[in-house]
């Protein structure tokens, strides 16, 4: 039995992320102002960190839930 899968949610986030920041340094290309360095600074460089703190508290959570399962395993097979 199978609680849930955080994993393939990672999966997603992770390659979001990276194709947040490739689209977000294409733009240097075009946008050099004040502006777009206030809102890499205010919104786009605070992401990384926060998504790393995310991705290690799923993988926490996600180890939680299997050491749950076992132990239902365990106590289905001690019935």
């Amino acid at each position: 039995m199978r609680i849930c899968d955080l994993h393939s949610s990672t999966i997603r986030l992770t390659r979001a992320a990276k194709d947040l920041r490739e689209q977000w340094n294409a733009t240097s290309e075009y946008w050099k102002d004040k502006n777009r360095d206030d809102f890499d600074s205010k919104y786009v460089q605070p992401i990384g960190p926060q998504i790393s703190l995310l991705l290690a508290a799923v993988n926490s959570l996600s180890d939680v839930f299997a050491r749950a399962e076992r132990e239902l395993e365990d106590r289905k097979s001690e019935d």
